[in-house]
């Protein structure tokens, strides 16, 4: 039987930055959350009722087990089982391999009791296995007999029987047992697994990792009312598998039990047309609820998670109960109930690159539907794109679901998209409510869409921000940072907490990613919007292109904020600076802060409310204070060209010490002619007031505008003569005649330029800056800083 394949880190990086305590309660609820709210039970759901003694005597094809005795069990179970193989009818297949007559299956009925096995057991095709209920009939592990469980299963295919097509086995109420924590594992209700997150107890005598999963399935398995309980290693597995149906099934670790950290369902090996409905999983789980690795048309409805952060919290992790499908295309995933968990479509890209591995496959064609997630640990649904580079730094070949890699050097790299998120309820996430993520344009060539979906307290617990390997993303109810031509339309997202914790409605690129969205649709049948909103701390609609960097670093002391200049990109200047105080906006600073931090500049020279005399106009330049035109006060101070070409001046000498950062700022205006590339600068010189060099900004996002005033910034360490520095100013490219004004300059050591004073500020307080640019007032990155 092909052994699970070695993984490497799966989780999303993650960058949590906790908020205060929210409030439990909330004026606003959506129709889906007043459904009721399903609570883990061992009762059947859509299952028949187990079989009986009466009935299994009735039945000519099927084998009474003996009653079960206090040593191993195994022997007796395996002559039931050669018993029963010899009654079974094989299914009669064509040559074309349609099945003409259906298989008739002989069963193995188990009475109730404690099974107790030394070794798994092997059922051949077409061997049923039936207990006499989830709660009556157990098959446990002897831990002592360990050897025989490493990398294996209580129950599990007969590796060496003939292939029979058409064949079917079914294993059903009963219980199956790993013994991690010895003798526990009863059907009795626990809010907390025992000795949490420690590992099994067998692990003492000597046995490796690994060791005793609960069913293994083959071709055409269904497993259906089984409880899983006490198990180290998978606790359902499908591996190269077809048309498996696991039904009904149940998850817990309650008795005192505990399990290990692998998968509750989990397999690969391009199975094909699993479906896993109705299954149950209680918040003692362990691990992943679902992991399903490149497989296809894997179908997962209507299961129910219960994830609870108090079971996550003892065994010091961040999150579990999550559903994954990686590198699975044309999945369905739909009517699930996750509380605690979340659902991520993506990749086979972080297991180790080999075997089935090799090769990668993107998420593709799937879709994501009407599941109601609650208090999710992370994203409430992530899609994800991304390939790995081989050892002569190329990206794989592109190829489908039928092509494999052949040669050493290189793999198959099977691109993604057309995957459909729509109609799912997103309650409280930890972070966004819907994230869409890649790291380079070619991983994806087709449009998703993401519509009729509700996002609501998206952040809550809470993160701002959430790095995904594809670019990171501020809280959102949408976020995207791949694609062209998706289409995001008829969402809701609804922010009702105080403090609030959504930033965003939509967000339209990621900050440092390598992939680009394009030519997004943001409108739908009947004229729906991307997303109507309420209650978001930011804007509607998001777009990251060209946003200002973060204002780093950010410091809060006796309630004054300080910070440094953002950086702008893509030609789109700042226009001005937003402080926000536990999720509201508390300042808004267009151009900046009114007086610059502890600057080294005279206020006469920083502000020209009354001269200018403290500036030296350079050659070409003439240099005047212009009075109603400042942009903070009254006054400014104008450059005017005398012929085409720069426009520079100077301030006054200001003492510095060598080796340590200072940070000139200054603000600009075009006030005659157009917007010109505009700089703040340092002059260095020595004791003897010599020039020892002159430094400027060079961000070419810089350039004024008439109307509007922007900022640029430079910082640089004082050379080591340096015992006096100017602030420099210069404005590229100026046709003759044309004015530029200039303002709010400054000096600095350090870099912090900007301020604000918090008259209500008290030791806690979160806080939020960003700048805003010119034009759209799009947001930039946010900085953040806790009051100590």
């Amino acid at each position: 039987m092909p052994l699970p394949f070695p993984r490497a880190s799966r989780a999303l990086a993650v960058v949590l930055l906790v908020m205060p305590a929210l409030s439990a309660s909330t004026a606003y609820a959506l129709a889906e959350e007043q459904e009721p709210e399903p609570t883990y039970t061992l009762t059947a759901t859509v299952s028949p009722a187990a079989m009986t003694a009466a009935g299994c005597a009735a039945d000519p094809l099927c084998v009474a087990a003996p009653a079960p005795i206090a040593g191993n069990n195994h022997p007796a179970l395996k002559k039931a089982v050669a018993a029963a193989a010899a009654l079974a009818v094989p299914a009669e297949v064509g040559a074309d391999g349609a099945v003409l007559t259906a298989a008739r299956p002989a069963t193995v009925f188990l009475s109730p009791g404690d099974y107790t096995l030394g070794a798994g057991l092997r059922l051949p095709p077409n061997v049923d296995l039936r207990g006499s209920g989830l709660t009556a009939t157990t098959l446990s592990m002897i831990t002592s007999s360990w050897p025989s469980f490493s990398y294996s299963f209580l129950v599990r295919p007969q590796d060496d029987a003939a292939p029979s097509p058409g064949s079917t086995n079914l294993v059903s109420d009963l219980t199956v047992n790993g013994n991690c924590r010895e003798g526990a594992g009863a059907p009795e209700p626990a809010d907390l697994p025992a000795r949490p997150g420690k590992v099994c107890d067998f692990r003492a005598g000597g046995a490796g990792t690994n060791v005793g999963g609960g069913v293994s399935v083959g071709d055409r398995w269904t497993v259906r009312q089984v409880r899983f309980t006490n198990l180290e290693y998978f606790k359902l597995w499908l591996h190269n598998a077809e048309d498996v149906h696991l039904v009904d099934n149940r998850f817990d670790n309650w008795g005192g039990a505990e399990s290990g950290d692998e998968d509750n369902i989990g397999g690969g090996g391009r199975h094909d047309g699993a479906v896993i409905e109705y299954n149950q999983f209680d918040r003692t789980i362990r691990g992943n609820s679902i992991d399903i690795t490149n497989a296809v048309r894997t179908t997962i409805r209507a299961n129910a998670v219960f994830a609870d952060r108090a079971v996550a919290v003892a065994r010091k992790i961040t999150g579990y109960g999550d559903m994954y499908l990686e590198g699975v295309p044309e999945a369905t995933v739909t009517g699930n109930y996750l509380r605690g968990g979340h659902i991520v479509l993506q990749s086979n890209g972080k297991y180790s690159h080999a075997g089935a591995n090799k090769d990668i496959t993107n998420p593709r064609g799937s879709t994501v539907s009407g599941n109601r997630l609650y208090d999710s640990f992370g994203a409430g649904v992530t899609v994800t794109y991304d390939d790995y580079a081989d050892a002569d730094r190329t990206y794989g070949t592109v190829g489908d679901w039928d092509t494999r890699s052949t040669a050493p050097g290189d793999h198959i790299v099977r691109p993604g998209g057309g995957n459909v998120v729509r109609d799912n309820v997103i309650v409280r996430p930890a972070e966004s409510g819907i994230l869409i993520a890649g790291m380079m344009d070619r991983v994806k060539d087709r449009p998703d869409t993401i519509t009729g979906n509700s996002i609501v307290n998206a952040g809550h617990g809470g993160s701002t921000e959430m790095s995904t390997g594809g670019g990171t993303f501020e809280t959102s109810g949408i976020g995207v940072s791949i694609g062209d031509g998706d289409r995001i339309y008829g969402n809701k997202v609804v922010d009702d907490r105080t403090p609030h914790t959504t930033w965003y409605g939509i967000q339209l690129g990621a900050r440092n990613a390598n992939s680009t969205v394009t030519n997004t649709v943001l409108a739908g049948p009947g004229a729906k919007t991307g997303a109507t909103t309420a209650g978001v701390i930011g804007v509607p609609l998001r777009k990251a292109a060209a946003a200002a960097a973060a204002p780093a670093p950010l410091i809060v002391k006796d309630r004054v904020l300080t910070w440094a200049e953002s950086y702008p990109t893509g030609n789109a200047p700042i226009a001005g600076y937003r402080v926000y105080r536990a999720g509201a906006l508390v300042a808004e600073l267009p151009v900046g802060s009114a007086a610059i931090p502890a600057n080294l500049v005279a206020k006469a020279d920083a502000g020209m409310e009354t001269t200018a005399s403290g500036w030296t106009a350079f050659s070409n330049t003439r240099v005047a204070r212009r009075s109603g035109a400042g942009a903070l006060g009254a006054g400014s101070l104008s450059l005017t060209a005398v012929a085409a070409g720069s426009v520079n001046a100077a301030g006054r000498l200001i003492p510095v010490k060598p080796g340590r950062t200072y940070t000139a700022v200054a603000s600009f205006r075009a006030l005659a002619g157009p917007g010109r590339w505009s700089r703040a600068g340092i002059e260095y010189y020595d004791a003897d007031k010599v020039r020892i060099n002159r430094l400027a900004g060079h961000n070419p996002a810089t350039v004024d505008r008439a109307g509007n005033w922007i900022t640029s910034g430079y910082t640089s360490a004082a050379p080591a003569k340096a015992a006096y520095a100017k602030v420099f100013v210069q404005v590229d490219k100026v046709a003759a005649g044309n004015v530029h004004l200039v303002d709010r300059l400054g000096l600095v050591a350090g870099t912090g330029t900007q301020q604000w004073a918090d008259p209500a500020g008290r030791p806690g307080t979160a806080y939020r800056v960003m700048a805003y640019r010119q034009g759209d007032g799009q947001p930039g990155w946010m900085s953040s800083v806790t009051a100590p």
